[in-house]
């Protein structure tokens, strides 16, 4: 009897630590299935944030719809979560139909100066993950001029206007120390505020001559962002 006991009491622990055991793995796996199906609902939910706010974009801004804009999923995903810098992308984005009618403008008079016609004019842009922005211009214009004599012409032309742009830069930015050191002299121990002034654009632009419309186009296909945003669709709908 005493040894039926023992062998009693021992299924009894034994089976109450296997069945222990069993739970804790039970609970383990259990825990760890919960967790990756939160995170993988994070994950979903924080794609369809940025997928809708897509969306909104190419509803509400012509560039976006045309297609011509393209942007980093990493910072459309920063503006899809952040106010601030979807104000700041959402104000570029509104920009865009005047930076590209004075593209346009400034390309035409320059070619007509040669004696050239802008025939065909795109300009494509891409927003880096850093809210850096490349544009390039593909652009088709008919004149008596090679493409090669063209483009070092309007090289010279725009080398010599930067070099203008700085000169008067750096006059103004003389006139403005002269200023508030007058200011300084006239203010005494008066508090100065300072307004915060507009974010200035990181704008770089490229320019691309074709010698068609054709040509342009097969160029532009080719331009890539490499990590674009691109929407998912649906393929059982």
């Amino acid at each position: 009897m005493a040894v039926a006991g023992v062998g009693s009491d021992y299924n009894n622990v034994y089976g109450s630590t296997y069945a222990s055991q069993k739970n804790e793995v039970s609970n383990k796996a259990e825990t760890k299935e919960t967790a990756g199906t939160q995170t993988e609902n994070t994950k979903n939910a924080a794609s369809s944030k940025v997928s809708d706010y897509y969306s909104y974009l190419q509803k509400n801004y012509d560039s976006m719809s045309k297609g011509n804009v393209t942007i980093s999923s990493k910072y459309l995903e920063k503006c899809a979560g952040n106010a601030e810098k979807a104000k700041e992308l959402e104000g570029f984005l509104k920009k865009i139909p005047e930076l590209e009618k004075q593209g346009y403008e400034q390309l035409s008079a320059q070619n007509k100066a040669l004696g050239g016609t802008v025939t065909y004019y795109q300009q494509t842009w891409m927003i880096n993950s850093d809210g850096s922005i490349q544009s390039t211009v593909y652009s088709v214009t008919e004149t008596g001029m090679t493409n090669a004599e063209r483009m070092k012409k309007n090289m010279d032309e725009r080398l010599e206007k930067q070099k203008e742009k700085k000169e008067e830069e750096e006059k103004l930015e003389e006139k403005k120390e002269e200023k508030l050191e007058q200011e300084e002299k006239l203010s005494g121990d008066t508090e100065k505020v300072s307004l915060p002034e507009e974010k200035e654009l990181d704008i770089t632009i490229k320019y691309v001559e074709a010698n068609s419309e054709l040509e342009a186009q097969a160029m532009m296909q080719k331009e890539k962002l490499d990590d674009a945003y691109y929407p998912k669709f649906n393929v059982g709908i």
